[in-house]
């Protein structure tokens, strides 16, 4: 019986650690605040689209992941900085969601989606890359 009251609360402790990142966890950066910190030099930057769609337009300093199953994601993430803030932009929300998913599993305390991607950093003047 005691065992049972043991590997009750492991288990439980366990699966809380396994949770998804759900939707109203993901924090948003807005493209004003962005800029600044990228100005600042206070934050890593990854573009989750495509690589044609990188190479079309990019932010500065933007590094490009393609997720895939087939992929071993974690190389690339194990060449950030787990003490400097992340922000994640791509086309598909659940890219985005699953590479915020992997950072933070991995430890790393600062992630954000910018809000409304690309395309929101365009409309309001942001820069992009070639």
């Amino acid at each position: 019986m005691k065992k049972i009251f043991l590997i009750v609360p492991l288990l439980l402790l366990s699966l809380q650690s396994c949770k998804k990142v759900e939707a109203s966890e993901i924090e948003m950066i807005s493209p004003e605040e962005m800029l600044d910190r990228m100005e600042k030099d206070d934050i890593q930057v990854l573009d989750v689209r495509s690589a044609r769609e990188f190479d079309d337009a990019h932010l500065f300093k933007a590094k490009n992941i393609i997720l895939s199953e087939n992929n071993d994601n974690s190389l690339f993430f194990d060449t950030l900085a787990k003490d400097k803030p992340v922000v994640i932009y791509g086309k598909n929300k659940e890219n985005t969601k699953k590479a915020i998913e992997i950072l933070k599993e991995d430890g790393f305390e600062e992630v954000y989606e910018l809000e409304g991607g690309i395309e929101n950093w365009i409309l309001v003047g942001g820069e992009v890359y070639k």
